[in-house]
């Protein structure tokens, strides 16, 4: 498996603010970063026409892109690094409503050896046609698979604040779901498949994060998350082949900011 992206969609916040919001006005907030993750081992199950097998304990990394400003400064390639934007909306002082969207890459490192049940019976898979069981283990050869994919209840506590919210620090910390929809390309005894956007499962997760706020209109935030990921129904072909798999991850991401007010 390689590129991941997950988009977790429709998060209700609760905020307990380290600061009052401005009489009468109703507060937004917006952020952009880049993200780093790792993977927890993982089982992954195929099934398509002629073939129905699943690998176990397989790893995983993400692949950040090489910073270049070209890349990461260019609106017409925001897309392509690991990143992370948010909008939140905050009506009341203690709740907010927020959606957001996580890119993150997930890499299947290539050529390890692995165990596999199950069966493989289309004649695409060459010398892999068999029938697996308990014991059997495979080698995730390329002409084998490449695999490709390419909310929160905030609690905010005050740190510090320096002259009444010129400079202020917070120290956040909450939980999250939502909806993941990969764009999975995939390829099975070399065979391509969509690389298509799919509704594929959910996510949940905990988090971490201090915010740096300066005169409450713009922060730099840097925040650590953890969770688990299901996807019962990862699109592989056309045919309506599938794939599912669960795993945990940890994320880094730093991000900057900004509030306004109406």
């Amino acid at each position: 498996m390689k590129n991941f992206l997950f988009v977790f969609l429709i998060i209700v916040s609760f905020n307990n603010w380290g600061q009052d919001l401005e009489q009468n006005k109703r507060q937004f907030s917006f952020y952009y970063g880049y993200n780093w993750s790792a993977y927890t081992p993982s089982t992954l199950q195929l099934d398509g026409e002629g073939y129905n097998f699943t690998i176990y304990d397989i790893t995983a990394k993400d692949r950040p892109s090489p910073f270049d400003a070209n890349t990461y400064f260019n609106l017409t390639k925001l897309s392509i690094p690991q990143f992370n934007a948010r909008i939140g909306y905050q009506w009341k002082e203690k709740w907010a409503l927020s959606f957001g969207y996580d890119h993150m890459k997930y890499v299947m490192n290539p050529y390890q050896r692995v165990a596999i049940t199950g069966h493989i019976r289309t004649e695409n898979a060459g010398a892999y046609q068999g029938y697996y069981s308990k014991g059997d283990s495979i080698t995730l050869n390329k002409d084998f698979l490449e695999f490709e994919h390419t909310d929160e209840i905030d609690n905010v506590n005050e740190v510090f604040n320096y002259k009444k919210g010129l400079l202020l620090l917070e120290l956040r910390t909450g939980a999250g779901i939502g909806f993941i929809v990969p764009r999975t390309d995939v390829k099975i005894f070399s065979e391509k498949g969509p690389n298509i956007f799919n509704f594929a499962g959910y996510g949940a997760s905990l988090k971490t994060e201090f915010r740096l706020q300066f005169k409450k209109y713009l922060f730099l935030q840097a925040t650590g998350k953890a969770g688990y990921i299901n996807l019962p129904h990862i699109s592989t072909t056309r045919n309506g082949d599938k794939a599912s798999q669960q795993f945990g991850f940890v994320e880094g991401f730093w991000a900057l900011g900004t509030n306004f007010f109406f």
